[in-house]
């Protein structure tokens, strides 16, 4: 997910948050369901084959899907698809041809344009996937996985891009994850407040014991310990939960940090 949507210690660089996300940011796009997309095909075999694709795992999808293409070379939607499948496979370099075939007969398929800018991100080709992003925000500028792409790898845009992805889908997790930490260093109250928020949109265990540490370091223990307990509760690793018991026991110890705001009066 650079849109599949990733375990370190609880106080992340920032490249190793990147890292992480880019597993879900950088997300893979397909939206496929045979009732939201047209197949658009003349043949009636191709047509069937591709419909029969969903129904099947991913390696026999493939093969049903290669059939498809090889009847219909033109078939768009199955070029796609079957990109799409060999690159949730792993199998990158045929991933990217079947984008190129599905670029070259649609130059405007937003999807095909960010999965390959994935592949070209992956690979460190930074230049190509910017002009791929930038293609598919141009085609398709109310779609927040453009602006969300591209605030990845042009980190001096990175506020900016996921502002407005944030615009296109306000719960959209990543690009709200991703802003706090970008904003961290900055506005911490307004960081907080983004990963509060996306901590809320998706319970995700490492969102929420970073969560917790913010609120521990802000003076605030009483939330840490409700975020801790959730992340705790939802973690299905042994290291994090042990890491996480330790911080919920270290939580009530005398400390060097912010004097607790928990029983202060607001002002």
């Amino acid at each position: 997910m650079r849109l599949l949507f990733f375990s370190t210690a609880h106080a992340w660089p920032f490249p190793t948050v990147l890292a992480l996300f880019l597993s879900g940011a950088l997300s893979l796009l397909s939206s496929f369901s045979p009732s939201n997309l047209q197949a658009r095909s003349s043949d009636p075999e191709a047509k069937y084959l591709f419909d029969r694709s969903f129904k099947k795992g991913d390696v026999e999808a493939a093969r049903d899907l290669r059939r498809a293409v090889s009847i219909e070379p033109g078939y768009t939607d199955a070029h796609f698809r079957l990109g799409f499948l060999y690159q949730k496979m792993n199998f990158r370099e045929e991933a990217a041809e079947e984008y190129k075939t599905t670029i070259a007969q649609d130059p405007c398929h937003t999807k095909a344009l960010i999965n390959l800018g994935n592949l070209m991100s992956d690979a460190h080709r930074s230049n190509e996937a910017i002009g791929l992003y930038k293609k598919a925000i141009h085609c398709s500028p109310d779609f927040y996985a453009g602006y969300y792409n591209l605030a990845i790898v042009e980190p001096s845009r990175r506020q900016s891009l996921l502002e407005k992805a944030l615009q296109k889908n306000p719960d959209h997790f990543g690009s709200l994850f991703l802003l706090a930490q970008t904003l961290r260093s900055v506005h911490p109250d307004r960081a907080l407040a983004y990963l509060d928020r996306a901590c809320a949109v998706k319970e995700e265990p490492r969102c929420l014991q970073d969560l917790g540490q913010w609120y521990a370091e802000e003076g605030l223990p009483s939330k840490a310990r409700k975020a801790w307990k959730r992340a705790l509760y939802l973690s299905k690793h042994p290291v994090q939960r042990q890491e996480i018991r330790r911080m919920l026991q270290n939580l009530d110890r005398p400390s060097a940090s912010k004097p607790s705001r928990d029983q202060q009066p607001p002002a």
